[in-house]
């Protein structure tokens, strides 16, 4: 039995005679004087220590997940230094009920058809409701007829029907496209490592059709009877890929992601459990599903941060745990980029993984893409000019900026302190309508005081999404204007649908918008400062600067007319730069190469970060230090960070060659409760 705390072993229970518990099911048991939810990973006919006293479970929910996702888990748990339980725990929903909602079809249309052959005979009233279902009807409609609630209750057991909970306004209108030659012979290789649990790089530029080929993949897993997971970064993508797999699959896909309700997301995760799911798209969390024949994972933007949990252990990455699943269950895995991670492009250079390239831009000609000055505003001149020039020829507009807020800083006019979140330490950035907030930990505050000086006279600085959206409307008054980024994400589905019928001319947004989607209206892309990511204190600085800018300047030109990419800058020669500008992947892979040979970053060492919590955490990190530290493995630090949620902080970092996991592992199988275990960190403060 795994439970959820911080402890190193499996305990023994006694499974009461009559009750149903296998591998994999969700638990009640006694734990000391309460009582604890944990999940079965073995079944045993004796205890595992002799002369045990066993305490019998209180009672079972059912399955939780199957015996092979707790391999899953496990291997998750073990890259992380935390325990099982612990992992299941954040890994694994708990059940709970489905409060709203509609229904949508679960079958292809031929599937439909004979579904409807074979009922009409046996089940007649469930194959008029299933009929009306295929043919649109709405909710109302179908409530007026005699026995629908029953039939429909049938038909979702049966697995022809599925709760649709999507609140995505957003529907596909365009008919699928026909593959090209390219995408016709990639979608043929991807196909042949169903089953051969193999991981390939679909690499190619912007609007080169990615998407299409994921999608013909999905539909041609589904026709096999097997399963496909379809993963994005951000939520603000799945409304569009949800509604063209819809379209492409003939049925719903079903949607996972952390901001779906609970019931939603149980509904997901039990329909997987018992067969019913046939494709999903979703978030990072979705690699986690119990899909049953799982034949595809597709890690769209496989390079994107957003695929890493680094906000509370297990930390894990999509990519690496959809690699485990297709050890695990022979599936494939596509990861796809027009600007892949230099670690993956590495692994498909050397053979690791396989490499498919599509080298033809599939909807119209290339943007063009240049560079100008930032000038010390926030829209310059020929920025200016273009969003003009650009709307009055009937184009829609979309401005990056990869900061929220209004303001991103403020600093007291009397002692010229900065203004800082009291638990967290870190800068307040300033949003119109909602005061100071900490992006950390939530804290907000309306009128603050200077800290230091009580004073409450501040100087506000920096550029976030909120203030470049209210320089575009006085800029262009009378023009639709949206914003799109994690304030807004919850109406993301409506934002891009009215994007999609040109309601909106211009969209201001941070990375949300910034790749994946696909709108033809959009002639001109404006960043609005690309030298943002350059400063942080992060060696993938120069990475993300050409991902950021190839996948921003990537949303322009899908359409009839010659897209147009402004990128403000002030460093328009340095290589990340100059070569994102053209979109020349391989000669920037070459000179990120040899940086990281240079300064030993991955590919060519391994980095494990280690945090510790607490006052006493740089003692206990020169500790562990000191255990680790031998010839091959360079100990950095420990170092301070700034607090969290008030809890002093403090790093460490490791540096070694391939064996280092492992010889961490060795040296520390389990992370303390005041320890945290980062390995391949994507961030450092």
């Amino acid at each position: 039995m795994a439970l959820p705390i911080p402890h190193d072993e499996l305990f023994d229970y006694l499974v009461p005679e009559g009750l149903d518990v296998g591998v994999g099911h969700r638990v009640q048991v006694p734990l000391g004087k309460r009582a604890a939810w944990g999940i079965v990973v073995e079944l045993l006919p004796a205890p595992t220590r002799e002369g045990l006293q066993l305490r019998p479970l209180l009672r079972s929910a059912g399955p939780a997940l199957p015996p092979w996702g707790i391999d899953l888990v496990a291997a998750v748990a073990r890259r992380a230094h935390v325990t099982l339980g612990l992992a299941l725990a954040q890994t694994v929903p708990t059940p709970a009920r489905l409060r709203a909602g509609t229904l949508g079809l679960a079958l292809s249309p031929a599937d439909v058809n004979k579904a409807l052959e074979e009922m009409r005979r046996r089940a007649p009233r469930q194959a008029a409701v299933l009929a009306l279902v295929a043919e649109g009807r709405s909710w109302e409609e179908l409530r007026t007829v005699r026995g629908a609630p029953s039939a429909l209750r049938a038909l979702v057991r049966k697995g022809f029907l599925q709760p649709s909970f999507l609140p995505f306004a957003y529907r596909e209108e365009r008919p699928p496209p026909s593959l090209n030659h390219e995408q016709g012979q990639a979608l043929e290789q991807v196909l042949g490592l169903v089953g051969e649990g193999k991981t390939c790089l679909l690499f190619g530029p912007p609007a080169s059709g990615k998407t299409e080929v994921y999608l013909e993949a999905a539909r041609a897993v589904a026709e096999e009877r097997r399963s496909a997971v379809l993963l994005e970064p951000e939520v603000s993508l799945l409304p569009q890929l949800w509604a063209r797999a819809r379209g492409r699959l003939g049925f719903d896909p079903y949607a996972y992601h952390g901001g779906l309700a609970p019931g939603a997301r149980w509904q997901a995760w039990e329909a997987a459990l018992h067969g019913r799911l046939r494709c999903a798209v979703g978030t990072r969390s979705a690699v986690f599903l119990p899909a049953r024949d799982l034949g595809l994972v597709v890690v769209d933007e496989e390079s994107e941060p957003a695929y890493k949990q680094d906000e509370r252990a297990p930390y894990y990455h999509a990519r690496e745990v959809a690699q485990d699943r297709a050890r695990i269950q022979g599936c494939a895995v596509l990861l796809g980029s027009a600007a892949p991670a230099v670690t993956t492009f590495h692994r498909a250079e050397i053979g690791e993984i396989g490499l498919l390239k599509l080298q033809e831009r599939w909807g119209g000609a290339p943007p063009q893409v240049r560079a100008v000055p930032k000038s010390g505003k926030i829209l310059g001149a020929e920025l200016q000019e273009a969003i003009r020039r650009h709307l009055d020829h009937g184009g829609q507009v979309l401005l990056f900026l990869n900061r929220l807020g209004f303001f991103t800083g403020a600093i007291c006019r009397g002692c010229h302190s900065l203004l800082r979140c009291p638990s967290c330490a870190l800068g307040l950035v300033y949003h119109r309508n909602r005061g100071f907030i900490c992006h950390a930990c939530g804290y907000s505050v309306a009128h603050p005081r200077c800290p230091t000086c009580g004073g409450d006279r501040f100087r506000l600085f920096g550029l976030g999404t909120e203030r470049v959206e209210h320089e575009v409307k006085r800029c262009f008054p009378g023009t639709p204007v949206a914003r799109l980024d994690s304030s807004t994400s919850r109406d993301a589905g409506g934002i891009l649908a009215a994007v999609a019928r040109g309601e909106v001319r211009i969209l201001v947004g941070t990375q949300m918008i910034g790749k994946g989607l696909d709108f033809p209206g959009i002639t001109l892309v404006g960043i609005i400062d690309a030298d943002l990511l350059l400063g942080r204190p992060d060696y993938r600085g120069a990475e993300r600067t050409y991902q950021v800018i190839v996948a921003a300047a990537g949303r322009a030109g899908r359409g009839t007319a010659r897209g147009e990419v402004l990128v403000q800058t002030d460093q328009p020669d340095y290589y990340p730069i100059r070569h994102a500008l053209t979109g020349n992947y391989g000669a920037f892979y070459q000179e990120e190469l040899n940086y990281r040979r240079t300064l030993r970053y991955p590919p060519f060492a391994q980095l494990v970060r280690l945090v510790a919590e607490g006052p006493q955490g740089p003692q206990r990190l020169e500790k562990v230090g000191r255990a680790v530290a031998r010839p091959g493995v360079e100990v950095l630090g420990p170092s301070p960070l700034l607090p969290r949620r008030g809890i002093p902080r403090a790093q460490l970092l490791l540096r070694g060659d391939k064996d280092l996991p492992r010889l961490l592992h060795e040296l520390l199988p389990l992370a303390p409760t005041w320890l945290r275990v980062d390995p391949d960190p994507l961030t450092f403060w």
